[in-house]
């Protein structure tokens, strides 16, 4: 094993990526659940908010080079951010999983 070495895909890096990666695809986060409707509810008062204010909807670029309101492109932005730090708490999640199991299993 130690001589034979993983080959990763982007945007995996490591086996938590990779672990991360699999849940998340084949685990689509419910928006029925309390907690789902809560967060898209914040995620509309967001936006709403957003789009309140004076110039949000000027034109800006976005991924791809068309245009989106100033308004969605900072919606964009706020849900990748999100993302980053989901995928952080998952992993970390694994992690004390992992400790706990050693722990328990070493008494």
């Amino acid at each position: 094993m130690k001589k034979t070495e993983p080959e990763y895909y982007p945007p995996v890096e490591n086996l938590l990526d990779l672990i991360y990666e699999h849940y998340t695809e084949n685990n689509p986060v419910e928006k029925n659940t309390d907690a789902g409707k809560a967060a898209k509810a914040k995620e509309k008062e967001l936006e709403e908010w957003l789009r309140s204010l004076n110039g949000m909807n000027r034109l800006v670029d976005d991924y791809v080079g068309d245009k989106i309101p100033l308004w969605e492109k900072i919606m964009d932005r706020q849900g990748t951010v999100c993302c980053a730090w989901e995928k952080t708490a998952f992993e970390e999640g694994l992690k004390v999983g992992i400790r706990l199991m050693m722990e328990v299993y070493s008494l």
